[in-house]
């Protein structure tokens, strides 16, 4: 039998272990800057809880344990959040702001050679409602990925309650089933265009509602897209969230945040436990979502609270793809070379006598800078053991040379002299 790992899992070895880490604690801090504090939820739930919540898409793995519960590898992060916060944290006061690092599992068809461990970066936001919530998301989101260090990326955003009205109003009239709009919705989710159109060929409805529906994902820019949809929606009476979104995007627009955020309601959401605010993320290089949210006040109500929630979870995993197909593999923050300035600053005006000729790489919160000059078309030199102490030049290009390395993987100046840095 060959040693061959699962269908979809993965070993990772050292030189890409060592990136996500450094991806990984670049968000954390990002997150955690925010005030969002760390959570972690079991890898096993039982099925029949989390189904409480929402229907349990991509059919997760499945077992029976010793007392004969029907277990999931956890395929989602939000609805065990939403589990721990009802009856955990029932008596906490609100807000609460959490973050996580965690692996989810999700079957997929052999066929699509997909993978089916992912980890997910994300956070969760409890007890807050508005727009002013929803920008906070939003924004929080585009920190996080320029952290990471990506370059062309696109926070795409809408409310899923326009749609949900007008299929409402639809099923009403009895024209269609529950199982149409349930594919309507699914083909929204996919943005479909071609499954939506086919779907309003198989039915008979009013022309303003087959009209709106046939328009509606095909509506994205900024501001004017929302007015669009109001206009398109507004004979209706389906005006469900715009107000909400229009604000929201007044907050982000105000801030100058809006380069990297644009209005598409084509990345509606088929998630049940979806109540406002849908949020999709992409990056060039990619051909899926990398990250994803929105709103989801009435999630808790399924476990016992009542509390507005929004958030978001990114794929590690498409993250790295995307560094990867934008050339951006450095992941150094703005955060961690505000660090490293702090740290060298007072080395470098101590007498020469005083001080090491190496940066404690502890303190910055990062591994070793290994330098490849081949790849940085730049001298590299070695600041190691060998070099005599108490010498200010040695320690001082050291030291300088170890904030143009961190500014130069920040994206925050070109390329200069780098360093090589060994701790002590």
């Amino acid at each position: 039998m060959l040693a061959v790992t699962p269908r979809g899992f993965k070993d990772v070895l050292p030189q890409e272990a060592r990136w996500r880490e450094n991806i990984t604690n670049t968000l954390k801090q990002t997150l955690s800057s925010w005030g969002y504090a760390p959570i972690e939820t079991p890898t096993l739930e039982v099925l029949e809880v989390l189904e409480q919540g929402g229907v349990i898409r991509k059919t997760p793995f499945r077992l029976f344990d010793t007392d004969n519960k029907l277990l999931v590898l956890r395929p989602d992060v939000t609805l065990p959040i939403a589990r721990l916060v009802a009856t955990r944290l029932d008596a906490a006061s609100l807000p609460l702001r959490f973050r996580y690092v965690q692996p989810v599992f999700r079957e997929e068809e052999s066929l699509k050679a997909a993978a089916r461990e992912y980890t997910q970066i994300g956070i969760e936001s409890i007890g807050m409602e508005g727009p002013a919530a929803d920008a906070e998301v939003i924004l929080l989101l585009v920190e996080a990925l320029q952290g990471c260090g990506l370059i062309d990326f696109t926070i795409s955003i809408c409310t899923v309650g326009v749609l949900r009205e007008m299929l409402a109003c639809v099923l009403a009239t009895g024209d269609v089933d529950e199982q149409w709009c349930a594919q309507m919705l699914a083909a929204f989710h996919a943005s479909n265009l071609v499954e939506i159109e086919q779907l309003l060929g198989k039915v008979q409805i009013d022309d303003q509602y087959r009209n709106a529906l046939r328009m509606l994902g095909t509506i994205s820019g900024g501001r004017e897209a929302i007015d669009a949809v109001r206009n398109l929606a507004s004979p209706l009476a389906c005006m469900d969230g715009l107000e909400d979104l229009a604000l929201t995007w007044d907050i982000i627009e105000g801030l100058g945040q809006t380069d990297h955020v644009r209005v598409d309601f084509s990345v509606m959401s088929a998630f049940d436990y979806y109540t406002g605010l849908v949020i999709e993320a992409y990056a060039t290089g990619v051909g899926t979502s990398i990250g994803g949210g929105g709103r989801y006040d009435r999630m808790l109500e399924f476990y016992g609270k009542s509390a507005p929630a929004a958030g978001f979870a990114i794929c590690l995993e498409s993250v790295m793809q995307a560094l990867l197909a934008q050339g951006c593999t450095d992941t150094v923050s703005e955060t961690q070379l505000a660090r490293c300035v702090e740290c060298v600053l007072p080395l470098l005006e101590s007498p020469a006598s005083s001080g090491s000729d190496c940066v404690d790489e502890t303190k910055l919160g990062v591994d070793a800078i290994l330098c490849d000059e081949a790849k940085l078309g730049v001298d590299a030199i070695l600041c190691d053991e060998a070099m005599p102490r108490g010498e200010a030049s040695a320690r001082d290009t050291a030291i300088a040379n170890t904030v143009a390395v961190f500014s130069q993987a920040a994206g925050l100046r070109a390329a200069g002299t780098t360093v090589v840095l060994k701790t002590t």
